[in-house]
């Protein structure tokens, strides 16, 4: 998946698939696999979360979809 600009958000679903998809891949390949993930704010409504594995993910989310997701 390419890196997409902070402009783009992205649904937490689809970053939670994304994390799937590469745990599952790493696994299937090695038997193992670690992934780094960590977010901070970079607006009044936007979290950057980056993926980091062997290869680095970048995803922009809006606080909205945040609490959507969480059921709030």
């Amino acid at each position: 998946m390419p890196i997409e600009p902070e402009s783009t958000e992205t649904s937490v679903s689809r970053v939670f698939a994304k994390i799937e998809s590469l745990l599952t891949q790493a696994w299937q390949e090695t038997g193992y696999g670690s992934l780094t993930i960590e977010s901070e704010k970079i607006s009044p409504t936007k979290i950057k979360v980056i993926i980091r594995g062997s290869t680095h993910y970048r995803y922009v989310i809006s606080r909205d979809d945040v609490q959507q997701s969480s059921g709030n």
